[in-house]
């Protein structure tokens, strides 16, 4: 068994230029497919990176399901922190760390979307944030205010 078995396959370099841009002398060319010019150093970029031909964007459009999704996350905030009744089970014990997680969702949210949002739809973020923070330091006051008295 010292005989090899032929290779079923073979192994070709079909890069039309070298490592430096210059075309390769051997390179077995078909004819069908595109010729690419050889990259030159006296070319410019078609868009520069730096200064973004489109200097006036428009701003994004309103999205009404991000306004849906914003309202979802500051209603599931105020039923944590007893603001407003649970559809199904009424009102409950105020949450804190529930309550917090959903502010600190959304505040998340205000920075991971920063300049992607329409301004209607960033107002209201920041808004909703705002006064859900607010809220927040009013209930925690509150609950450690009666946990004094009751001691």
């Amino acid at each position: 068994m010292s005989e090899e078995a032929p290779s079923s396959f073979k192994v070709s370099d079909r890069r039309l230029f070298n490592p430096d841009g210059t075309v390769r002398a051997d390179t077995e060319r078909d004819e069908s497919e595109a010729t690419i010019p050889p990259p030159t150093s006296d070319r410019t970029p078609a868009v520069s990176l730096d200064h973004p031909a489109d200097t006036h964007q428009t701003p994004p459009k309103a999205d009404p399901l991000f306004s849906e999704f914003v309202l979802e996350l500051a209603t599931n905030a105020m039923m944590m922190l007893g603001l407003i009744e649970h559809p199904q089970y009424g009102r409950l014990p105020p949450d804190i760390e529930g309550g917090r997680h959903y502010i600190d969702v959304l505040a998340m949210l205000t920075e991971k979307t920063k300049g992607n949002l329409a301004p209607a739809e960033e107002r209201q973020l920041q808004e909703t944030v705002a006064s859900l923070r607010m809220q927040f330091v009013a209930i925690t006051k509150r609950l450690a205010a009666n946990a004094r008295q009751d001691n």
